[in-house]
């Protein structure tokens, strides 16, 4: 059992490093393979095709986006903690895997099978999670709290500003680039804190 295990996992991995580099339609099941150390019919017979990789893939880093953000709403913390901490589980889970953005986007335009795959999975969990932020953004804004929005205008805010950093990181990389980690970890961390500082700033009345 401890072997299939691993052996599913050296395939995971590998397919996710294939798809990243080379985008889900040049990806090759059998360069996936031999990436992993493992036959291609063992690749077949953990996961059949390329679909059921991907789409395996995109849901775990999914639920390692989404279970983190659904914890928040149990703490029952005040309107900015909360989107404080929203913002920060987005931008720390990205920074993790900078690439993933741009594949998703790019995969999501060129591919509408996984196109509904992000509808059929995304959109009963963001729901949820929307829900509850709604009603804590009107209760902020009949409070006086904080200025009239939308909950569509603050995800999008969120989404963008975050995301953005990542996707503009290898073009700031190739003319100021950083190769000290510290570094690197220094200006990611007080990249998130102006992120969350820009999106508290915009909601105050």
């Amino acid at each position: 059992m401890k072997v299939e295990v691993n052996n599913e996992q050296l395939i995971l991995e590998a397919a996710e490093a294939e798809f990243l580099e080379k985008g889900y339609g040049n990806a090759k099941t059998v360069a996936i393979a031999k990436r992993a150390g493992v036959s291609h019919s063992m690749l077949h017979y953990y996961f059949r095709t390329k679909d059921k990789l991907f789409q395996m893939i995109f849901r775990q880093k999914m639920q390692n986006l989404l279970q983190p953000i659904g914890l928040i709403f149990d703490k029952n913390l005040p309107f900015e903690q909360t989107i404080r901490q929203i913002i920060e589980t987005q931008f720390n889970f990205v920074a993790k895997q900078p690439h993933l953005p741009l594949f998703v986007f790019n995969e999501i335009l060129q591919n509408k099978a996984n196109r509904d795959l992000v509808l059929e999975f995304l959109v009963p969990h963001i729901a949820v999670f929307l829900e509850k932020i709604e009603k804590m953004l009107n209760e902020e804004i009949e409070k006086g709290n904080i200025c009239q929005i939308s909950i569509r205008d603050l995800m999008m805010n969120i989404l963008s500003i975050n995301i953005s950093t990542f996707i503009a990181m290898p073009i700031i990389n190739d003319f100021l680039p950083i190769k000290d980690t510290k570094i690197l970890e220094k200006m990611l961390n007080e990249r998130c804190e102006s992120n969350v500082q820009f999106i508290l700033n915009a909601l105050r009345p």
